[in-house]
């Protein structure tokens, strides 16, 4: 038998009924604002166009090769045949050991001119990157130093006169003729006494060989090759 409710309970459970009723009309009200919310992010988003017919092949993405230093990779040494003039030279001075042939390029006018007075070496040019000890790398590798452009590995330059050069390698950015920049050694000290005195000229082709005597870095410079003896 179904007992009559205390109209204090019938109070409670109207005033529960309107709070239910209350919370899901707040709950829907919610859920449209974010419906709506969501579908503006939704219009800002870019999309994607609709082609007709089929679709083009991607292109793919060139690869750009840079230079690197050198002294990063293995060393690279080109076949060549050793000038006589070099060999003798090797053997008054009493070096053993062979030489390492380091660059073969023909010069330009920034190599000839005595106001600049150094020889570039391009990085990508080298032949064989591993003629410095790890003292004299240690010395290049700084960048605070060659930044300043004060610090360099001092050398001596033989010419094919068996003239001593006293010269110096630094590191840095350079400058081609055309304005092309690149990285690389140059050689100064009296590198303008060497051109004057072997009596260089702008796209003459040379060759330079490095050497080590009672531990000294010594380069050669062949501009001739076997064709000129100056022994003779």
């Amino acid at each position: 038998m179904r007992r009559n409710m205390h109209p204090l309970e019938i109070e409670l459970l109207k005033e529960a009924t309107v709070i239910k009723t209350f919370k899901q009309l707040e709950e829907e009200e919610r859920m449209k604002k974010q419906e709506e919310r969501m579908k503006r992010i939704f219009d800002l988003v870019p999309r994607r166009r609709r082609t007709l017919g089929r679709r083009r092949p991607r292109a793919k993405p060139q690869s750009r090769n840079f230079p690197k230093d050198p002294r990063k990779r293995s060393p690279v040494h080109k076949h060549i045949t050793k000038p006589k003039w070099l060999l003798r030279v090797l053997q008054d001075m009493k070096v053993d050991t062979d030489p390492m042939m380091i660059i073969q390029k023909p010069l330009d006018l920034n190599d000839v001119d005595p106001s600049l007075n150094r020889l570039s070496i391009p990085f990508h040019t080298i032949n064989c990157n591993n003629f410095m000890n790890s003292d004299e790398t240690k010395i290049l590798g700084d960048d605070d130093l060659n930044n300043e452009g004060q610090m360099g590995v001092a050398a001596f330059l033989v010419d094919q006169r068996t003239e001593q050069w006293p010269v110096v390698l630094k590191k840095g950015l350079f400058r081609t003729v055309s304005g092309r920049k690149f990285m690389g050694f140059l050689l100064g000290g009296e590198w303008s006494q060497v051109v004057k005195a072997n009596g260089l000229l702008d796209k003459d082709n040379i060759t330079l060989w490095s050497f080590r005597r009672n531990g000294i870095l010594f380069f050669a410079l062949d501009s001739a090759g076997d064709s000129i003896d100056f022994k003779e």
